[in-house]
């Protein structure tokens, strides 16, 4: 067991391991050092970025994917950092988030630069780089549900922009169907098939009993992101989160509300091992790359929850901080 502590205060009950990979204060100073060179433009100002660089981003990418051999860890730990700023631009009201056709513009150019389709724009040659050097280690199919996973974690960012200020989900099932996508993910799953360096086969990676994995690793991460961001996304005026859901529709409390994320976050946690379980003593067992695609999923889970508790990122200073408990 590895618990963590929640931002209420209790434990949360891990049962997955954590490792980091061994080439991990290289990938982050290398990673940070490409944010600096090519991802300023889609920040407001300098002091913003350095800000960024200090919730650490990278770190959490080498604590996902451990095993992936150094030549696949680096774009995607660049890539990684690249989304996460365009989220948080798109997340600014303020700025490019305060108008869905200034997002439907970045997201169409970002796509762009992905798929390799004409000239980048200054905030897309990052994309552009990052994806150059993930794409040789795509063969064309996994390549091709790469570029549809991708596309569906975009959308999820405009439905987040369009929808802002304008919540009407009412029941916990429908908002879990949403965050399966906007926790913009699913690309990160696809290249998680590479394994330590011997890929799945297409047709283990596309088996239906395969692809119900990335459901339930898909909820562990955004319960995890929800249990630690909210005070962050409250602070910058998002309330796309559980927890003001919660409380909303159930009148919990905030503590309340992180107490019931933390046990779904275990429970996720064994459901995954139980169908881990199931697929070991099935017909699939020791199909090339499957038993490394556990492990890359395992920690695709367990890096975000461990990485959450310190990561300056999710810190919120002052009242708000005081007044929910850094939830």
């Amino acid at each position: 067991m590895n618990p963590v502590v929640s931002p209420a205060g209790a434990q949360v009950a891990s049962v997955l391991p954590v490792r980091f990979h061994p080439a991990t204060d290289q990938l982050i100073a290398e990673s940070d050092a490409w944010v600096r060179e090519l991802v300023r433009p889609c920040f407001r100002d300098t002091a913003g970025m350095e800000r960024y660089l200090d919730g650490e981003i990278a770190a959490v990418c080498c604590a996902m994917l451990p095993g992936m051999p150094y030549a696949v860890a680096r774009p995607m730990c660049d890539l990684f950092q690249y989304i996460v700023v365009i989220d948080d631009a798109l997340g600014d009201a303020g700025w490019v988030g305060g108008s869905v056709h200034a997002s439907r513009l970045v997201v169409e150019q970002v796509m762009a630069a992905v798929s390799g389709w004409g000239r980048v724009e200054d905030t897309t040659r990052a994309a552009r780089d990052a994806v150059d050097r993930l794409r040789p280690h795509l063969d064309e199919p996994r390549w091709r549900r790469f570029l549809v996973d991708f596309e569906d974690m975009l959308d999820g960012y405009l439905i987040e922009v369009s929808t802002r200020g304008e919540d009407g989900l009412s029941d916990l099932d429908a908002y879990a169907r949403r965050r399966r996508v906007t926790v913009a993910m699913k690309w990160y799953l696809t290249v998680a098939e590479l394994g330590h360096g011997e890929p799945m086969s297409e047709r283990v990676a596309t088996d239906e009993r395969v692809l119900a994995l990335r459901e339930v690793v898909l909820d562990h991460l955004w319960l995890t992101n929800d249990m630690y961001s909210c005070a962050k996304e409250r602070r910058g005026g998002e309330y796309i989160s559980l927890i003001p859901l919660l409380e909303r529709l159930e009148g919990t409390s905030p503590e309340e509300c992180v107490a019931w994320i933390a046990q779904r976050v275990v429970a996720q946690e064994r459901e995954f091992l139980d169908r881990v379980a199931a697929l070991r003593a099935g017909e699939l067992a020791g199909e090339p790359g499957l038993e490394e695609y556990f492990d890359n999923l395992t920690h695709i889970m367990s890096g975000p929850l461990h990485w959450s508790p310190g990561t300056r990122r999710y810190q919120v200073s002052g009242r708000e901080g005081e007044r929910r408990g850094a939830v």
